[in-house]
């Protein structure tokens, strides 16, 4: 999936089974009941073992990945493709009042649920008031920067802030937002299911769902349909990269999102007129360590800058990239860890010396550790300085081969330190929990981009993120970069979010709160054998991942139309 490998060595011993997969794709496939006259756009963008019906957009480690954008529609999309600029969709503008302690979003007329009952600004306001009362639906953060909100006409929302935050508008991209009407009257919104959605996005009739696969096909009362030329989107559960490579002869799956080793050949040659690419570089990959582990020796060393630097220097980037990767990822090789899509707001100064201990080099790990009285046991492994054990497994979800293999990678580095790591695949969606539940030690893990690089940053490493149950974050707390992150939202001024976040790039390198270690690609992949309109490397006008994280994705499925 979007961060998945497997080694070459791997590789060569699936032959065995890759005819019985195969044929359990295919079976799966085959039981679709779709007509000829529709056209059924197959997506693969999440592995699970099993399929389990739940659409409820505020169940962030649950929810099936076709919730956001397909069943509930973004009010603006930032496409950081094109410099940040907005793509309206259930709002068509929105304006900060003179003192930027409110904003006043302006929603689209006439859209409808589809239920067939009008989309308000009520619904709007009854989203956000119940993330205000429920902190554990409050997806996007409101609790910290909403004070309250008024709807002063049906298509007027005003909220107002609790300070200013010129960053507002693009921390609130995620919000789905429910209708009134339906939600008002449930129990418990965190563990409702939602298994039959009422939606303002474009595929929210779930037609069929099984464990095996399920389709989403087109709101009957979507306000974009002319814009919409596709019927139905077809999931099949597929459990991991492998079960991917043997489906893909089958030539059956149109908008894939998965580490393809080997991709020209294992892809591209299948159907060379019809299948193609396109993976540039994207978020930051990064092990976090859990700064509120339960486990006070690994709690002692992850606080200690001295054992962040030894981590780092244990991690050889080059066989991440070249055998767990195939050469698809790039190494990240900055302390700032800034991704290289960034470019333009790059402050070198956060960089040089600063990014000493972003090498490989067991040798000078093991001096560090040595000289800050990290001791070796009988059995090679190190206690903290105060003579307690260190023992951490990192975690990384089953399925995932290449992130898999980087792990291993990572963990034979940290054990030729004297550092007791090993590697845990738990399902995805235990391992989402874990990250939102803070029940983890040590994790890799991408952090989502937004389309300047402040909200990634702020989202992970700020205090204000570090307890949410709704982000996944290494609970990191630093008073001085907490205090540039509120200069920042409180700026409105280019010049001067430039300015600080070159501040915020040195602080960070100063205490390397994560360790970076690449830049996984951009995982997308396609067939034009059905449909026509797919992004290209030629035509690269945004995102074209079709995983959860890119809001973008609605606007590339409506891009797409049925080959005649």
């Amino acid at each position: 999936m979007g961060m998945k490998k497997s080694r070459l060595r791997n590789l060569l011993h699936r032959a065995p089974w890759l005819a019985t997969a195969a044929l359990g794709a295919t079976l799966a496939f085959g039981s679709g009941i779709a007509s000829a006259a529709e056209s059924v756009l197959t997506m693969h963008i999440e592995e699970q073992t099993s399929w389990v019906s739940n659409f409820n957009p505020f169940d962030l480690a649950g929810r099936r990945q076709s919730t956001m954008d397909f069943i509930y529609e973004p009010l603006v999309i930032f496409n950081a493709n094109d410099g940040g600029k907005p793509v309206w969709r259930l709002a068509t503008s929105y304006k900060f009042s003179d003192d930027l302690m409110s904003i006043t979003y302006d929603l689209r007329p006439g859209v409808k649920w589809s239920d067939g009952q009008p989309l308000t600004s009520a619904d709007v306001k009854y989203t956000i008031e119940l993330m205000l009362k429920n902190p554990a639906v409050d997806t996007v953060g409101v609790g910290q920067t909403v004070a309250s909100v008024e709807a002063p006409s049906p298509t007027q929302v005003k909220i107002n802030l609790k300070a200013v935050n010129s960053e507002f508008p693009e921390s609130l991209a995620d919000l789905a937002v429910v209708p009134e009407h339906i939600w008002k009257d449930i129990a418990d919104p965190v563990a409702y299911k939602n298994e039959k959605p009422i939606g303002s996005g474009p595929m929210t009739e779930v037609r069929r769902f099984t464990p095996q696969v399920y389709e989403q096909c087109r709101n009957p009362n979507y306000w974009d349909a002319a814009s919409l030329h596709v019927d139905c989107l077809r999931l099949p559960q597929i459990s991991g990269n492998d079960q991917m490579l043997a489906l893909l002869p089958e030539g059956t799956v149109d908008w894939i999102g998965s580490f393809l080793p080997q991709i020209d050949k294992t892809f591209v040659a299948l159907d060379a007129q019809h299948n193609g690419y396109w993976q540039p570089p994207a978020e930051t990959v990064a092990f976090e360590m859990n700064y509120k582990s339960t486990n006070v020796g690994n709690l002692e060393a992850f606080k200690d800058l001295n054992f962040r630097h030894a981590f780092s220097l244990a991690m050889d980037r080059t066989s991440m990239v070249d055998i767990a990767g195939f050469g698809y990822p790039v190494v990240n090789l900055h302390a700032s860890g800034l991704p290289p899509r960034f470019e333009s707001w790059r402050n070198k100064a956060a960089e040089g010396d600063k990014d000493a201990f972003m090498g490989f080099d067991i040798d000078k790990a093991n001096k560090i550790l040595d000289d800050a009285g990290y001791k070796k046991g009988a059995d090679g492994f190190r206690t903290t300085p105060s003579g307690k054990p260190i023992v951490f497994p990192v975690i990384v979800p089953n399925g995932w081969t290449d992130w898999i293999d980087a792990v291993q990678i990572a963990v034979e580095g940290l054990r030729a330190i004297g550092i007791n790591a090993s590697v845990a695949t738990p399902e995805y969606e235990q391992w989402r929990k874990q990250l939102l539940d803070g029940s983890f030690d040590v994790v890799m893990n991408s952090r989502a981009d937004s389309a300047t690089p402040f909200q990634g940053y702020y989202q992970s490493l700020s205090t204000a993120y570090a307890g949410r149950l709704t982000v996944a974050a290494p609970r990191y707390s630093n008073p001085k970069l907490d205090a540039l992150f509120d200069q920042y939202r409180k700026s409105s001024s280019d010049d001067d979010h430039k300015k600080i976040f070159n501040d915020i790039q040195v602080l960070i390198a100063d205490d390397f709160p994560v360790v970076p270690v690449f830049n996984g690609p951009t995982w997308y992949q396609y067939s034009s054998k059905r449909f026509t309109g797919w992004v290209t490397d030629k035509d690269p006008v945004m995102n074209p991942e079709n995983h959860d994280n890119n809001r973008m994705r609605l606007m590339h499925l409506l891009r797409l139309k049925p080959v005649q």
